[in-house]
């Protein structure tokens, strides 16, 4: 009977925690249906709505994309990689402060960004480890 009883506990136990979860859920829907109806209902006109556009980095990415599509002109999740990752490593590149190091994996490797990275990390780490 003790078996049996400590079932029904748990039972109830698990039964209440679930209903907690559920009303938590409830609560975010609700607080998310909110927010989407006060989004819905906020006037925003697009003259007000400022994009910022960045005409470097679009030349850059047109670039890539032209020598993506003469490297492999039929197989476009390749190129959709290969763009997407030297993407990744140009931002890096922007990120650091200008230094030898840097200047040298943008003389090297202009429009090869994954390698000015990789190149320039390897730079460093190596200088660390002579220091």
């Amino acid at each position: 009977m003790k078996k049996f009883n400590h079932y029904i506990s748990a039972g109830f136990f698990v039964f209440f925690i679930f209903i907690a979860f559920g009303s938590m859920d409830d609560k975010k829907n609700s607080r998310l249906s909110k927010r989407i109806q006060t989004l819905e209902t906020s006037e925003v006109h697009p003259q007000e709505i400022e994009v910022q556009s960045d005409p470097e980095k679009e030349a850059i990415i047109e670039k890539l994309k032209e020598k993506a599509r003469k490297d492999w002109p039929n197989d476009y999740s390749t190129q959709e990689f290969w763009i997407n990752e030297q993407v990744e490593s140009y931002e890096y590149m922007k990120t650091i402060e200008d230094n030898s190091i840097k200047r040298q994996a943008e003389k090297d490797w202009p429009l090869d960004f994954s390698t000015q990275k990789f190149w320039y990390e390897e730079q460093v780490e190596a200088k660390e480890r002579l220091q």
